[in-house]
Parts: structure tokens; C-alpha cells; sequence
């Protein structure tokens, strides 16, 4: 689904394995939902085209990219023990 005023993607997400760097999937940008394909930032949505995940036993960390290699985003999930 496209959503109003949404940017041209370049077409494909590269997931990464953090810890590893290799690439454990492609996907199209239109298979995943829009909040993953896009990030808002101050210059308006950017489209992330590559998402590296780091998980310990402790934490998860995943990191979006943009298209120019830029960090869009990181969120840290936290082990509940």
C-alpha cells in the first residue's frame, strides 16, 4: 500500500547480521510494512534499505540504514530475566 507524499525506495532491504555482517535476507521493499521501509526524519521519510540486527543473550539491537549509508534509526530490546 503507498501511503500519501511516500518517496521512491530503491527497491530492496539488505537484512545483516550483526555480529556475523552476512546478509541473512533481500527483500523487496514492497513485502514489508511501511514503517520498516521508511524512517521519518527532520528532512521528511527517508527509505531504509538495509537493517542490521545485533542479538546477545542479554539484548537485541537493529540498526536501518539509508540509501547514502546513513543510521536512520536504532531501537534496543532489552532482555526481560
Amino acid at each position: 500500500m503507498t501511503h500519501v507524499n511516500e518517496p521512491a525506495h530503491p527497491g530492496k532491504i539488505v537484512f545483516v547480521d550483526g555480529i556475523t555482517q552476512e546478509i541473512t535476507k533481500e527483500l523487496s521493499a514492497s513485502a514489508v510494512p511501511f514503517g520498516i521501509r521508511f524512517v521519518e526524519t527532520d528532512a521528511g521519510l527517508v527509505p531504509v534499505v538495509k537493517i542490521v540486527n545485533i542479538t546477545t543473550d542479554k539484548q537485541q539491537t537493529i540498526r536501518q540504514y539509508g540509501p547514502d549509508g546513513q543510521l536512520l534509526r536504532s531501537t534496543v530490546q532489552v532482555a526481560n530475566k
